[in-house]
């Protein structure tokens, strides 16, 4: 058992946590994993590469503030390392799922990327694993079979001693059922392998004063660290449920659409801009994740 009470967690996996934290151990992580959601929003009819090219310009703008960045084996990896986008001090993470945020998330169980694995990750160096998981415990069949998804891939981590974070998501859940749905789902999955939950938020966006009871929930049932997704809110509206959480034990964030959004949506003229806006959030987040973040070694 380590320090923390940790009793399956490897010094590999540690070692990966550790690469993907800052200093402190705690999560300030960029999410630019998004592939078919962001050729949605950019200026156009993106190509390929124009989609590679808008993720390394964010990279290089604002890797070096992030303590890791959540990359995907289409437009990213390994372009961000090849090109130097990526820091050497950031760590990252790796998506290991076909689907994204795009498509029918309820029409059968994850499937894994073509031409890449677990085990390519770990070769391309990642800091660990992630899982998107469309899921839901009012969809019973659906979770059963999500389930089984999580078990086979935290197996292969295992074997390959690379840490593991899947991100639950109940897509089209309404305000009212949130924190219910949320707080079952990672009581159901906390144990199943993982070794960090990716939460949405669970408390009802319309009403802030359920906010910290909901947090203190899902910390209540989790047995390993839990970071904060953005799930496309405004940026105002995440620094204040970030907030909540880190009062309630919650080790970081993973944050995507709410820190640079308005950049996807800028053209070319206001670049300049838009990437100062999405420094300056980046270091409001890492300030307040370092001074309020509970470690993760201490979860």
């Amino acid at each position: 058992m380590d320090p923390a009470g940790h009793q399956t967690m490897t010094p590999g996996k540690q070692r990966g946590l550790d690469t993907l934290a800052t200093d402190e151990g705690v999560f300030a992580v960029l999410a630019i994993d998004h592939r078919e959601s962001l050729k949605a929003v950019l200026e156009g009819d993106p190509s390929d590469a124009e989609v590679t090219d808008f993720k390394l310009d964010l990279i290089r703008g604002v890797g070096s503030l992030a303590s890791g960045v959540m990359l995907e084996a289409r437009y990213s990896l390994p372009h961000a390392i090849e090109s130097g986008a990526l820091p050497g001090s950031a760590g990252f993470m790796a998506a290991l799922e076909s689907q994204g945020y795009v498509g029918d998330p309820w029409a059968g169980p994850t499937t894994m990327m073509d031409g890449f694995s677990a085990a390519d990750a770990k070769r391309l160096g990642a800091s660990v694993a992630k899982l998107l998981l469309p899921y839901s415990p009012d969809r019973p069949e659906h979770a059963a079979m999500q389930e089984a998804v999580v078990a086979e891939v935290a197996a292969r981590c295992d074997d390959l001693d690379l840490a593991l974070l899947v991100e639950p998501v109940a897509f089209g859940m309404a305000p009212e059922d949130r924190t219910r749905i949320v707080v079952e789902s990672a009581r159901r999955l906390t144990d199943s392998g993982l070794d960090v939950l990716k939460v949405e938020f669970p408390g009802d966006p319309n009403d802030p004063s359920g906010w910290d009871s909901a947090c203190a929930a899902v910390n209540d049932v989790v047995t390993v660290p839990w970071v904060l997704l953005s799930s496309g809110v405004t940026y105002e509206m995440y620094r204040a449920q970030l907030e909540v959480a880190y009062e309630n034990g919650c080790s970081g964030f993973t944050g995507g659409r709410a820190i640079w959004s308005e950049m996807a949506k800028t053209e070319a003229s206001g670049v300049d801009d838009a990437l100062a806006t999405v420094r300056e959030r980046m270091r409001e987040l890492r300030a307040l994740t370092v001074e309020r973040a509970t470690p993760w070694r201490d979860c």
